[in-house]
């Protein structure tokens, strides 16, 4: 576990004060004892000169007088000795012992001047001289003033020592306490934002390196969060173009392991709308794919092919990248799905055939009819009569088909926006319902309207009417005689539902797409001559209203049909 601030802080702080008063216990105490020691030596010689000096002019009851007051003042005892070395007078405390050392006393007696340490005990000597004579010394045991002052300043510098670590351990935990938790802040938003939390923010604090730092930690999170939205902002959006695009898009790094797949690539490929990436697999037979990403990769040298499958025709193409996410580099593949537009080629292929043979037929029963009518005789008037009405009833068809391929263009060419109004649903569905009613009771069929719950709608009249006369044209077309259908109207919906033939389940994805016609001709309408375009048209023109149609239907049971567009009050 780390050491925090709070512990080792305090612990050097107190660890710097104890060297430095060891410092100062082993440099300067022994000086100071040093000059303490010369002090007293100094000090006592100088009182065993006082008092020699004092007793020198008294003598008997009177020297005891003069040594007294020397002895209290120094805090020692004072001796006077004779030449005999005899103590002729004596003050103060017994220091020495009774009787003095030989030496002590031989050394007064003689009149020598001595001032040394004596088993622990500092004495002074002091020769005695009365009118030139000398007559002895005085001699001056100090007391303990120097031992007293060297251990009171012991004590003061240890009792210091005491007071200085804890004060010093005191200031250095708050000051610890302090930047360890300033640090800490630091600390946990760095962590923070290392997680991915760029919304959090440190309290700097005080205005110091520290402050400065949390206030630099903060603008950098400033800015990776800005630029992280960015980035989040310019993938999103990317990320939404790619999976709306018709056409798949993948990127392989130079391994050939998927990095990035849109939604068109993964149903193009087998992959499914979710799931875990891995090797590019090898979806068609007619071309190796991985192969090509390998010969991209390694080579520089793309290719583009167009290959089939069971379900369509596509164009894949393949694009080199230097650099791709945090690789080296990477291959681009883009596919194309042709198979609608090949189907809607082939659609357009076999309506122009169907529209050529649909003119082919009328125009020669009229050629026929008119040349009989020319050669004939124009007596009969029955045969005149029924050729006329060949003519007219070819005529009619060409009509039909003449309007088929007009409204056709006028749909695809007509770009002006519809001229949407508020429209009474129950009314426009009962008019188109009493325009389609000849047509169905010619064909035996019950065309019953119900409901009158339509209410108001957003919507263009004409393009309205259009729609439901389609719609209505193509159940009577595959309703069969003796049958019902049936014009429901309901909160912004109508719906047209029969029991004809229905539509197989192959063609039902496709009922909707121009110039398609199913087996039997299913979901379109006599109205538009039965070239695949009823439907096609009916719902362009529904969504242009901001409306939706869709169909259900099961082959051998009915369809059902139903048109919703906006209500009044909501937006267009």
């Amino acid at each position: 576990m780390a050491l925090r601030f709070r512990v080792w802080m305090p612990f050097l702080a107190v660890l710097l004060v104890l060297l430095s008063i060891a410092t100062l216990l082993i440099y300067v105490l022994p000086a100071a004892r040093a000059r303490l020691g010369q002090y007293a030596e100094n000090l006592a010689f100088f009182r065993a000169a006082a008092a020699a000096n004092a007793v020198a002019g008294s003598e008997g009851s009177d020297l005891q007088r003069e040594l007294e007051p020397i002895a209290d003042a120094g805090g020692g005892e004072v001796l006077v000795i004779d030449r005999q070395e005899n103590i002729v007078a004596q003050a103060g405390e017994r220091l020495l012992s009774s009787p003095p050392p030989e030496e002590v006393l031989r050394s007064a007696a003689q009149g020598e001047r001595l001032n040394e340490m004596l088993e622990e005990q500092r004495v002074a000597i002091a020769p005695l001289v009365r009118e030139g004579t000398l007559e002895g010394g005085v001699v001056f045991a100090a007391g303990e003033g120097e031992n007293i002052v060297y251990q009171l300043f012991l004590r003061s510098g240890i009792e210091a020592a005491a007071v200085t670590a804890v004060v010093g351990g005191g200031l250095a935990l708050l000051l610890a306490t302090l930047l360890s938790r300033r640090v800490e802040r630091l600390t946990a938003g760095a962590r923070a934002m290392g997680s991915g939390d760029l919304s959090s923010r440190i309290e700097p604090g005080f205005d110091d390196e520290l402050g400065e730092l949390a206030q630099t930690f903060n603008g950098m999170a400033d800015k990776l969060q800005n630029s992280f939205l960015r980035l989040k902002e310019q993938g999103g959006t990317m990320n939404a173009v790619l999976n709306n695009l018709a056409e798949g898009v993948l990127a392989t790094d130079l391994s050939g392991n998927v990095m990035f797949i849109n939604l068109a690539a993964r149903s193009m490929l087998g992959f499914g709308s979710e799931g875990p990436l891995g090797k590019m697999p090898n979806p068609w037979e007619d071309f190796d794919l991985p192969e090509a990403l390998a010969y991209c990769a390694k080579n520089q040298e793309c290719l583009e092919a167009r290959v089939r499958d069971k379900e369509g025709f596509f164009r894949v193409k393949l694009e080199r990248l230097d650099k791709f996410d945090d690789h080296k580099g990477g291959v681009l593949v883009v596919i194309q799905d042709l198979s609608e537009g090949q189907r809607l080629e082939a659609n357009q292929q076999r309506f122009l055939a169907n529209a050529a043979h649909e003119l082919k037929t009328p125009i020669t029963t009229i050629l026929g009819a008119s040349e009989l009518l020319l050669t004939g005789s124009e007596d009969d008037p029955e045969v005149r009569h029924r050729f006329l009405n060949h003519i007219l009833s070819e005529a009619r068809r060409m009509q039909r088909l003449s309007e088929t391929l007009l409204r056709l263009a006028r749909t695809g060419a007509d770009l002006r926006e519809p001229n949407v109004e508020v429209v009474d649903l129950n009314g426009t569905a009962r008019e188109a319902a009493e325009r389609m009613k000849p047509f169905a009771e010619r064909a035996g069929i019950i065309l019953r309207v119900e409901g009158e719950n339509g209410g108001r709608v957003w919507a263009d009249y004409e393009w309205l009417e259009q729609a439901l006369l389609v719609v209505l044209g193509n159940a009577i077309q595959h309703s069969e005689r003796g049958s019902k259908i049936r014009l429901c109207m309901e909160s912004g919906a109508v719906t047209v539902e029969d029991n004809g033939s229905g539509i197989s389940e192959s063609d039902l994805p496709y009922v909707f797409e121009r110039f398609y016609r199913g087996k039997g001709n299913p979901g379109q309408g006599t109205e538009l001559g039965g070239f695949g375009l009823g439907l096609a048209i009916c719902k362009e023109l529904v969504e242009r209203m901001d409306g939706s149609i869709s169909l259900v239907s099961e082959e051998g049971v009915g369809t059902r049909v139903k048109i919703e567009l906006p209500e009044v009050g909501e937006s267009v």
